[in-house]
């Protein structure tokens, strides 16, 4: 499928912005599931050439160093994508699956979190792909989408225990979870260009991988009870929201922020792959 993104952030300062630094996560990479035909980033500011974390996120770096009251980063391109029921695989050049059994404040293993997962011990080494869908599952029936019950900082465990969540803490409880079972985990930011779930008209989507033993990384998405299609587009991976989010870094000055996010994938653009 051939899908075009067009993605602008913009953030309304109530004093004026003196400087800010930001790391931008919002370059897809082409990959097995994805090749990005074209991709083009648009922000005010000192912008650095691209260059990779050490997930191979392709980042950029802006830097606003005089007084605004406004700004604005957008995104817009073409990505032709494949349905691999879910399967990532490994990139050729990787880091080792155990650093994505690190515990992180979004995926503390909890107590609440520890019976979660114990009840998946059992069948674990016998069948790890239909574990993982059954984790996905219990945490969609255990975690009722809701917005505006949670926040940016929630985690994991957090939503968990108050039964409520978005995407975001879908993500971060599979990662807990998964982690919590000694099985590597990731989280996973950018788009689901449609689709019947929740997220189908969100500015971004965050969803998880889970790795698997001669599979390599397979793709769990909560939030909307199903493996990663051609519907959706990976921008960043990492062990959090913290390190795959789209936007992170600081400011001085600005005083209250407000931010407006509008996406859209415009259906002419869009066509099934020969």
């Amino acid at each position: 499928m051939l899908i075009r993104v067009e993605h602008a952030t913009g953030y309304a300062y109530s004093e004026p912005l003196v400087t800010s630094t930001q790391y931008l996560r919002m370059t897809p990479v082409s990959g097995r599931t994805q090749a990005v035909e074209s991709w083009k980033l648009t922000c005010p500011g000192a912008v650095t050439t691209p260059w990779q974390d050490q997930y191979g996120n392709l980042c950029h770096t802006l830097t606003v160093a005089q007084p605004v009251s406004e700004l604005e980063i957008k995104v817009c391109g073409l990505v032709r994508t494949r349905d691999t029921s879910g399967v990532v695989g490994m990139a050729p050049s990787e880091l080792p699956s155990a650093i994505y059994l690190r515990e992180t404040p979004y995926t503390v293993a909890t107590t609440s979190i520890q019976d979660f997962a114990a009840r998946f011990q059992p069948k674990l080494a016998r069948d790890p792909i239909e574990v993982l869908h059954e984790i996905m599952m219990a945490i969609a029936d255990a975690v009722e989408y809701r917005r505006g019950e949670t926040h940016v900082h929630t985690t994991g465990a957090e939503a968990l225990e108050q039964g409520s969540g978005v995407c975001q803490d879908h993500a971060h409880i599979f990662c807990a979870v998964c982690r919590a079972l000694g099985v590597p985990a990731r989280y996973v930011s950018g788009y689901l260009a449609h689709g019947e779930g929740h997220e189908a008209h969100a500015a971004s989507h965050a969803w998880a991988e889970g790795f698997v033993e001669h599979l390599g990384w397979v793709s769990f998405d909560p939030t909307n009870r199903a493996c990663a299609t051609d519907a959706y587009i990976r921008t960043a991976i990492g062990l959090d929201y913290a390190e795959a989010g789209p936007v992170r870094g600081v400011r001085s000055g600005g005083g209250l922020e407000t931010m407006r996010v509008s996406v859209s994938f415009p259906s002419q653009q869009q066509q099934q792959v020969q």
